[in-house]
């Protein structure tokens, strides 16, 4: 079967979270994604600073480089910014994420592809966009989250801010929208024969994905606070500790459900309460409800409360370990751990595609060392340009 990005070729100079994540997503969909790492790196430390690491590898760079091949460059090399021009004709994506001004310092910015590559989706991911005061500043997965507001409306209620403790929060919110806008360009170009420069920035990306609750500031004028794991919109909607000190959530999401649920605890009453009748009376008094239904849920431990919310219809959850969840029969039968063998760090476990294409499916391929696939790239471009002399060999290339 074919795969939606098959015969699509992507540039990808990238590092860190946003960017290699990005063009993960394009190589699972079937992209020739072409990973840049300097020549003179040393894959056996690479990104070792940040733990946990397999052999002395980040897994950060092992998980969030899938998908993808990898070849040498060092584009402060006449030599060698000579291939990545060659390299670039072939393309149809180049995706960096860097600050401004970085790309054209190193020869690869958007007037300089433009010109060797009139039809490239040219896509750069910086943290705070192109002009501004902070333009010139690094961008980060925390930094973004402060900077945006996303942690004053995080933590235990009373508390203070927190970041999201899936660390990649901002990141890979970032790189979902890149690919996005990547394949945007994409079908543009399908339709205008022309390529275009496509921005995305950590500011906007993180923005966008707080629109409700700045919306609801902009509707209100109250500033949204922390409210530990309960929700915004709903109520009962938060976690509750039952008697064996397990934890389950209840997500009551309708007039109808919270009668049910006040059948289940056996406090029929509570339908006709007028603090409660409505979601928009539970809200408001939402901190005498959780008063009530933590002395409910904490009278019986949490498998009979997660038998009864499912036989109720209720929707519910319960905090999984990532122990119980890899074993997981729901997880397990829709694939969404893949285990795949890497030559330099072994056999992994990680991450499937998120999304499921009949059709089109999506694939998962291990992370290349950098430089492994030097000889195999420079040999196609080599066909492709006739040149009777080879074209110039990385230093540090991959065996």
């Amino acid at each position: 079967m074919k795969q939606a990005l098959e015969g699509i070729r992507v540039f990808d100079l990238t590092q860190w979270g946003v960017g290699p994540w990005a063009s993960m997503q394009l190589g699972a969909l079937g992209a020739d994604v072409i990973h840049i790492e300097q020549p003179s790196i040393d894959w056996s430390t690479l990104a070792a600073s940040i733990p946990p690491t397999i052999n002395g590898t980040s897994i950060g760079y092992i998980a969030f480089n899938m998908n993808k091949r990898a070849f040498s460059l060092d584009l402060k090399s006449e030599a060698h910014r000579k291939n990545a021009y060659d390299l670039l004709r072939t393309c149809d994506v180049f995706l960096a994420n860097m600050r401004p001004g970085v790309p054209e310092r190193l020869g690869v910015g958007y007037e300089a592809v433009r010109e060797i590559n009139p039809r490239i989706v040219y896509c750069e991911v910086t943290g705070w966009g192109e002009s501004g005061p902070m333009s010139a500043l690094p961008g980060a997965d925390q930094q973004a989250q402060h900077i945006t507001g996303f942690v004053s409306i995080n933590g235990v209620e009373g508390g203070r801010p927190e970041v999201y403790r899936q660390y990649t929060q901002a990141d890979f919110t970032t790189g979902n929208y890149a690919a996005q806008a990547i394949m945007m360009g994409l079908l543009a170009r399908e339709r205008t024969g022309e390529g275009q420069r496509v921005q995305v920035s950590m500011l906007r990306a993180v923005s966008a994905m707080q629109s409700a609750r700045i919306g609801e500031f902009l509707q209100s004028g109250v500033l949204p606070g922390p409210r530990g794991s309960a929700s915004q919109a709903t109520a009962p909607d938060q976690a509750f500790e039952c008697r064996d000190h397990e934890w389950i959530g209840v997500a009551v999401t309708s007039d109808a459900e919270w009668a049910v649920l006040c059948d289940l605890i056996g406090q029929p009453e509570l339908r006709e309460d007028e603090r409660f009748r409505t979601n928009s009376a539970r809200l408001d008094h939402r901190h005498e409800l959780a008063d009530i239904l933590t002395t409910v849920f904490g009278s019986r431990p949490s498998d009979y409360w997660a038998f009864s919310l499912e036989r109720s219809g209720i929707p519910f959850g319960f905090p999984m370990g990532w122990r119980v969840l890899r074993q997981h029969q729901q997880v397990l039968e829709n694939a969404y751990l893949v285990d795949i063998d890497t030559a330099a760090w072994g056999p992994v476990t990680t991450g499937g595609p998120p999304w499921h294409l009949d059709r089109t499916p999506a694939r998962w391929t291990p992370t290349p060392f950098p430089g492994f696939h030097d000889e195999e790239i420079l040999a196609e471009l080599a066909a492709r340009s006739n040149a009777p002399e080879p074209l110039a060999v990385m230093a540090g290339e991959g065996s």
